[in-house]
């Protein structure tokens, strides 16, 4: 499995997963960890801990100053936690967490699936709007996943939010990423194709007044084998995209925005790894948090690399 092409993967594995007994043997994203690291403001990167058996990182700054984390949970011996999503916080720009809980979510419909692929994004008024992908009828085969919201004050308890934020008829939407920019919201998400004939570099663009209604509008565009697959920032200039190579020994990327349409690449961090989460710290760096490879011996890590 590529780690770039590690979200969509994940969700068709976890679908084969829920629909059987879990065996240890059997390869998916709990055999990955998630690496933290700190990046200088002149690039230089340390890593600082690992979150394990986790997966889809995203990072936002709330009111009060704290960092909240959000990702994919697989714990090993809570089997009522699995592949959900769980927060941490930090106090002191990234260097230490606190550990992994469970959203609380108030409202969800029934039948929908718990929310995955988190992304938060701090909203006007101070409190985290949670956008996330799910599936109105639980399996791929009867839904195609689509992106949806939940709004907190704390950063734990989410109340739903009616309706389907952004999604396209026949096709996966997943693993958005959203900045609040200018009075906008920027809603980016990449361009899986109908599930295997993802177009490379190119992601969808939508945008909104309020977080919650969004207008589709023209795509997006990376040069080279790039996908839109990470997290956006905005410090009120431009966005910065953070996202993910098709080969992941090249690294992340990074590009910015005035306008969230026209994108150029900029200096990136020598920073392996998929799918990242970013956020500024206060001395002009950025905490960094994204998907690691396989563990070694895992079904993951044993599995031979499939032939394209």
């Amino acid at each position: 499995m590529r780690l770039a092409r590690l979200t969509l993967a994940s969700f068709l594995a976890l679908e084969a997963f829920a629909a059987a007994s879990p065996r240890p043997d059997q390869p998916g994203p709990w055999d990955n960890d998630l690496i933290v690291y700190r990046v200088s403001s002149n690039l230089d990167v340390a890593k600082v801990t690992a979150f394990p058996r986790a997966g889809v990182p995203t990072l936002a700054r709330m009111k009060d100053g704290k960092l909240i984390a959000a990702h994919q949970h697989f714990p090993e011996s809570a089997e009522e936690n699995f592949d959900k999503v769980a927060v941490r916080f930090s106090s002191d720009e990234g260097k230490t967490w606190t550990d992994p809980k469970v959203i609380r979510l108030e409202g969800l419909p029934a039948g929908m699936r718990f929310p995955f692929d988190p992304t938060l994004v701090p909203v006007p008024d101070g409190r985290v709007r949670l956008y996330f992908t799910s599936l109105r009828q639980l399996r791929f085969d009867r839904d195609r996943p689509a992106i949806y919201s939940a709004i907190s004050s704390n950063g734990m308890d989410y109340v739903f939010e009616p309706g389907m934020r952004f999604g396209i008829e026949g096709r996966p939407v997943i693993d958005c990423a959203v900045a609040f920019h200018n009075g906008i919201f920027h809603l980016i998400a990449p361009d899986n194709g109908t599930g295997r004939d993802a177009p490379p570099g190119n992601g969808y663009h939508a945008i909104s007044r309020d977080g919650v209604s969004f207008t589709r509008t023209n795509d997006v565009h990376i040069e080279g084998r790039r996908r839109w697959l990470g997290n956006a920032q905005s410090d009120s200039k431009q966005i910065t995209f953070f996202g993910t190579a098709d080969d992941p020994r090249s690294g992340l990327w990074m590009a910015t925005s005035g306008d969230g349409l026209n994108w150029k690449l900029i200096d990136s961090p020598a920073l392996k790894g998929a799918d990242p989460g970013a956020v500024r710290t206060r001395d002009g760096g950025l905490v960094v948090i994204a998907t690691g490879p396989p563990r070694p011996d895992t079904p993951s890590a044993n599995r031979r690399p499939r032939k394209d």
